[in-house]
């Protein structure tokens, strides 16, 4: 993966930046300094994934004692304890846990402005900032870092000008390896003069060490956190629930071309009939076309000396078939409707629904205390 050393005066003042390449143990595979178009990979589609360590004075490391579990890591607390010693608001300051050693927690402190723009200036040329922190919390030996116009120690940034006798060596401190991070002849030729060959704390070293980044995204946290990579389940089942997307779309589409077929005939039988209605009975407002056609065809066969499906006579035509133990108890024809009451055994009732059947008619019966009461109808009721 790609790890940018951001100095602190990038992008305003420089385009390029120091970068290191590692297979993901730390181990740096290449290094090199230069602007955004030239780091590798820049050319691949994006987004492409990429640590910060931020360098220089923009960046500072503070010791803290926080209270055990996870609530001691909010960035209320953390601001808190470190309350005294922040020159800014916790409000505007983001915080990245370091390790912590005897009850105390390095903790890196940065604007959350500066990281915005940082973060927001990266998204927008294709890399996706998977992890934010301190240079001086990502180092696996202790070591110094040179890097434009300062150096990291750690813990603390010093410009490069700074006397060597002023800055804050630790009692018994091991000798520390400089590491260039990007090319400055002039930078260089002064601080190696100053060093000479035989400086008992600072050492001109070779290629970059070892990174060891704490885990997690360090500084990006909220709206700057990294995207959430799919979980294997949601890797695996992708293929399905795409397959089941695809499914679902042809049910769907299937349905509605059903539907829009449907509506289309029943439209184009509507019109059928108003039309066959129209050509039967003209002038005549279309209400019940089945019951207005089929009056019509019973005025026409009285008018003819015909008997209609409705008429008396041929309801009662039905009841012929009682049985001789039934009894017709009342009788009473009224608008096409011939009803009364019969005792009869139950076995008769099932004869003449099928004899009224028979007939095209509609029979009803319903049955209670030995009697049955029931009504006869035409075909079009």
């Amino acid at each position: 993966m790609l790890t940018l050393i951001i100095p602190p005066d990038w992008p305003q003042h420089r385009r390029d930046c120091p970068w290191l390449l590692d297979p993901g143990d730390g181990q740096p595979l290449r290094h090199g300094c230069g602007e955004p178009a030239t780091w590798p990979g820049a050319v691949e589609a994006g987004p492409r994934p990429c640590r910060l360590l931020l360098a220089g004075h923009q960046v500072a490391v503070h010791p803290a004692r926080l209270p055990p579990g996870p609530g001691g890591r909010r960035p209320a607390v953390v601001g808190a304890a470190l309350e005294e010693t922040l020159l800014e608001a916790p409000e505007q300051l983001a915080f990245a846990l370091g390790p912590t050693d005897a009850g105390s927690t390095a903790v890196g402190v940065v604007a959350h402005a500066r990281l915005a723009a940082l973060v927001g200036l990266l998204r927008e040329l294709g890399w996706s900032p998977q992890a934010a922190w301190p240079l001086a919390l990502a180092l696996a030996t202790p070591a110094a870092w040179l890097c434009g116009d300062s150096v990291d120690l750690p813990g603390i940034a010093l410009p490069i000008d700074t006397p060597l006798a002023d800055w804050p060596w630790p009692a018994n401190a091991a000798p520390l390896p400089v590491h260039v991070l990007d090319a400055d002849v002039e930078r260089d030729r002064r601080l190696a003069a100053e060093l000479g060959t035989d400086h008992p704390l600072l050492t001109i070293g070779g290629p970059p060490p070892a990174l060891q980044l704490p885990p997690g995204p360090g500084f990006l946290d909220g709206e700057l956190a990294p995207p959430r990579p799919p979980g294997i389940l949601a890797r695996h089942a992708r293929p399905a629930l795409r397959l089941a997307g695809f499914l679902g779309a042809a049910v769907i589409a299937l349905g509605a071309g059903q539907w829009l077929w449907q509506a289309w005939q029943i439209r184009e039988l509507r019109q059928q009939i108003a039309s066959e209605f129209r050509a039967v009975l003209p002038g005549v407002p279309l209400v019940d076309p089945a019951r207005q056609l089929a009056q019509a065809v019973g005025a026409a066969r009285r008018g003819a000396g015909l008997l209609a499906d409705d008429d008396f006579l041929m309801l009662a035509a039905t009841l012929g078939e009682l049985p001789e133990t039934a009894r017709v108890q009342a009788l009473s024809y009224d608008n096409g409707r011939l009803s009364g009451s019969l005792t009869l055994p139950d076995e008769a009732l099932p004869m003449l629904a099928a004899a009224a059947a028979r007939r095209g008619q509609h029979w009803q019966a319903s049955t209670g205390g030995g009697r049955s009461e029931f009504t006869l109808s035409g075909a079009t009721p």
